[in-house]
């Protein structure tokens, strides 16, 4: 007995389809950083220690399953976890970063971005900076990979800046917080009375010291109080205020002169609400 078998037409397409080469992209695979953890110097690091007016080369080794295309170092302020001027940056969920609570702003707007070519499977690549002797405090340090088929993924790390050359200001409560408790910006209500303590200090002594609280859209004085450290090393404040009576954004800058001459400004955003 004969018996005959007929193949459906649509089984025959899908064989034929199977057959072809994929158009789509199979590389989903993320290119990620292959520098030994906790390397110095290294986006891999659980902070970079730095000195102020340094010259320092960070450098890092990337690998991708496929293929390499370009890293980005993004090297700024920690202050409000903001980005590059030129280059707005909100950092990933996935991000594994350290929150430092309250960060003063050193009074500089040092930044570095640079975009290097990547190649081939594992690359390496470095940037040196040049540390400004204006700079003390917290800056993040981004890098950012982009392999041969368009994946991309970034780490970061901190970059503590040890500045011995400006004086300096340590907060020690605001309206009864714990400023390295303080995760973003700092909240008043309106009309509220407002407790800041601290220290400024140097080692060539605190000739002049003040604390300021500026509307940040006409930059006009809501408040200001002239402390008196008399040349002290090291001299402790305790200033009360009334937050404004209307809803805003605001900025409390804090200066300081030592016995040099050297002058410095740092501070921190305050937002007012009802």
């Amino acid at each position: 007995m004969n018996m005959k078998f007929n193949i459906p037409a649509t089984v025959g397409v899908f064989a034929a389809l199977a057959a072809l080469p994929s158009c789509q992209q199979t590389d989903e695979v993320e290119p990620t950083v292959c520098t030994v953890l906790d390397a110095e110097f290294s986006v891999t690091a659980a902070e970079i220690e730095v000195l102020a007016g340094d010259t320092i080369s960070l450098s890092d080794v990337f690998c991708d399953d496929e293929g390499l295309s370009e890293v980005r170092w993004d090297i700024h302020s920690a202050e409000g976890h903001e980005g590059h001027e030129d280059d707005e940056h909100d950092h990933d969920e996935g991000e594994e970063h350290e929150e430092e609570g309250l960060v003063l702003f050193s009074g500089s707007d040092w930044a570095v971005l640079e975009n290097q070519s990547l190649s081939g499977m594992e690359d390496a690549s470095s940037i040196t900076l040049n540390v400004p002797l204006t700079a003390r405090g917290i800056w993040h340090v981004n890098v950012s990979l982009v392999d041969s088929a368009g994946n991309a993924e970034e780490f970061v790390t901190d970059m503590h800046i040890e500045n011995n050359h400006l004086p300096e200001f340590t907060l020690t409560s605001i309206d009864g917080l714990d400023p390295a408790t303080i995760d973003g910006e700092v909240e008043w209500n309106i009309g509220s009375l407002v407790l800041i303590e601290g220290v400024v200090s140097d080692s060539d002594g605190v000739a002049l010291a003040s604390l300021m609280l500026v509307e940040e859209d006409t930059d006009s004085v809501f408040w200001s109080t002239a402390l008196a450290p008399s040349g002290a090393t090291t001299f402790a404040f305790s200033d009360t205020l009334t937050a404004p009576s209307v809803e805003g954004d605001f900025h409390m800058e804090l200066t300081a002169t030592d016995g040099t001459g050297v002058e410095m400004e740092t501070g921190f955003h305050v937002e007012v609400e009802g």
